[in-house]
């Protein structure tokens, strides 16, 4: 029997921990490239607009490999509004549009979702061709309608200066 993909929330320190800025760097790196064959969304500022938060997380879609499908557009002041809005978007997949953007570097394709014009899901990493960030999209999103909700935050540990950890759960117990 296949695995079921898992959506993790990530509980972050504040807008000022380097691992939410690496998050919002790439969000916003998606936000202000470029949507394939149209014309740039407007990009919404995570930094900006929830500045100063003393407790943010963020949700990620993880296949059953753990190879991460897919984050929040957003960050979250709560597990729990983090996890109302999985619920929301799981119950709403199929009114999710998909847009596939080019990056500053013609082999850098990423992509969102949109639910009713708001940008409210992100690919996690750059793509080498447009193709693959399209079928990487459809993936996540297909996956998102089934996947398993987590009960309750796992904080994030560094595992490099580029790479966000959920700590595992025997680590916490050595």
């Amino acid at each position: 029997m296949p695995g079921v993909p898992n959506c993790v929330f990530l509980s972050l320190g504040s807008t000022k921990d380097r691992r939410f800025a690496g998050w919002a760097a790439f969000r916003n790196a998606i936000g202000a490239a470029r949507i394939v064959g149209e014309t740039p969304v407007p990009a919404h500022s995570p930094v900006d607009a929830q500045a100063g938060q003393s407790a943010v997380g963020v949700w990620r879609l993880l296949a059953s490999n753990n190879r991460e499908l897919a984050r929040s557009w957003r960050a979250y002041p709560s597990f729990e509004s983090a996890s109302a809005e999985v619920a929301r978007l799981q119950e709403r997949v199929d009114a999710l549009q998909i847009a596939v953007v080019r990056g500053e570097s013609a082999s850098h394709y990423g992509w969102f979702a949109m639910l009713d014009g708001e940008p409210v899901i992100s690919s996690g990493r750059w793509f080498g061709a447009s193709s693959t960030s399209q079928h990487s999209a459809e993936t996540a999103i297909a996956e998102l309608a089934l996947a398993t909700i987590t009960e309750a935050a796992a904080p994030a540990v560094a595992q490099s200066k580029s790479r966000l950890s959920l700590r595992s759960s025997t680590a916490s117990r050595s």
